[in-house]
């Protein structure tokens, strides 16, 4: 099974720097064209399906690079981690006050009600693992989600241990991967 990994589109958060977690923002005007110009590279691909998260932004991001030829499976598990206390304040911010990695496996900190990390990689797994069960080896999805939970489907394929870096898989706004399931 191919699947195409996405993260959404730039908002106005991602500019400032700030924790977006579940806080449901829209994407900014550069994140619909970039949204318009993950359409024009992903055009020639034919996806069985579709699954993003509900929030805002990358319900937008979706929608805009599918131009509405596909129905759109939004679910709850591709929503950002929360970032508890810290949503909405400078990212700078929330590190220098955690005093934690909050990418640390071993750790698993949910300080200042983050949601922990290995929490994360569980749901994503769980979401991996049910689109296998739904869909034959042979189908092409695309999954349009946010930075933390891209880090997750990412490292639940590729393959972790406690000493992963998590922090060592970075996506752009809009941009899409291709894996192999």
């Amino acid at each position: 099974m191919k699947v195409y990994i996405v993260r959404h589109g730039q908002t106005d958060w991602n500019v400032q720097h700030k924790a977006q977690g579940r806080s449901d923002i829209p994407l900014n005007e550069t994140g619909r064209r970039q949204a318009e110009e993950l359409r024009d590279k992903i055009k020639d691909i034919k996806f069985d399906a579709v699954y993003a998260s509900p929030l805002k932004r990358a319900r937008e991001t979706a929608e805009i690079a599918t131009d509405g030829e596909y129905k759109i499976v939004f679910d709850d598990r591709l929503m950002e981690r929360s970032f508890g206390d810290f949503e909405g304040k400078e990212i700078s911010s929330w590190l220098e006050a955690t005093g934690y990695d909050i990418g640390d496996l071993k750790l698993n900190t949910n300080v200042g009600n983050i949601e922990p990390v290995c929490d994360v990689l569980a749901r994503t797994k769980v979401v991996l693992d049910d689109i296998k069960t739904k869909h034959d080896n042979d189908k092409v999805i695309l999954i349009v989600a946010h930075g933390q939970v891209v880090r997750g489907l990412h490292h639940n394929i590729a393959g972790y241990t406690d000493d992963t870096d998590w922090w060592s898989v970075e996506y752009g706004n809009a941009e899409a991967r291709e894996y192999e399931l």
